[in-house]
């Protein structure tokens, strides 16, 4: 009960600071702190309620979730890998270890573009510790959440309140093309996203059975 009285207030807050609130809630999001989603959910929002504002909290979820991608990324790179084992266990930490070895700057603009419950600061934590080059990390995270966010704020703000018009006054075959577009586009994405999580899941379950039959 205690921590609704917090989190609760706290939500509200960052809601009526618009962008700024994104931007904040954007670095906690790309810390070690878990935030389950909520900068998507609070760029949803914003975008729908503001729909012609959209780039704008975008960019502000994207600048954010940049800020703080790269604080964790000097952190890491400062404690080392020994940190990166301390923080998300020995097992997890030689799986990211070879992602980045072997993939890289895709590693981690997947990590980025991928919806949760897709884990992302452990990439960032890896990053740093491995001395991944500074450049090519900013690249990676500016792109994979840029993108993120920008797909994120248009379907909210585009077609929301498409569908709602669409519940409210249907208008033949103009709303149903619509919809039907809106249905395919979802869809599309929902798919890329799964095929996302599913060869990482699927290089992790292999760097497990590597790394037991060593």
């Amino acid at each position: 009960m205690i921590s609704l009285f917090i989190v609760i207030p706290g939500w509200k807050l960052l809601r009526s600071l618009g962008g700024v609130g994104l931007v904040i809630l954007g670095v906690v999001d790309s810390s070690v702190i878990p935030t389950f989603g909520s900068l998507d959910a609070l760029t949803a929002i914003l975008s729908v309620k503001n729909h012609e504002l959209w780039p704008y909290y975008a960019a502000a979820s994207t600048l954010g979730a940049l800020i703080g991608a790269y604080v964790t990324y000097r952190m890491s790179a400062r404690a080392g890998e020994q940190w990166l084992e301390k923080r998300i266990g020995t097992k997890r930490s030689r799986q990211v270890r070879g992602l980045l070895k072997r993939f890289g700057f895709a590693a981690i603009f997947v990590s980025c573009v991928a919806p949760p419950p897709f884990p992302t600061s452990p990439f960032f934590i890896g990053a740093g510790a491995l001395r991944y080059p500074q450049g090519k990390f900013v690249s990676a995270v500016l792109a994979g959440r840029a993108l993120r966010y920008a797909v994120l704020g248009f379907l909210s703000a585009t077609y929301s309140r498409t569908i709602l018009r669409f519940l409210r006054h249907p208008r033949g075959f103009e709303a149903n093309a619509k919809l039907i577009g809106i249905t395919l586009a979802v869809f599309v994405i929902m798919v890329l996203c799964i095929l996302l999580w599913r060869l990482s899941r699927t290089y992790f379950q292999r760097t497990k059975a590597e790394s037991a039959g060593n």
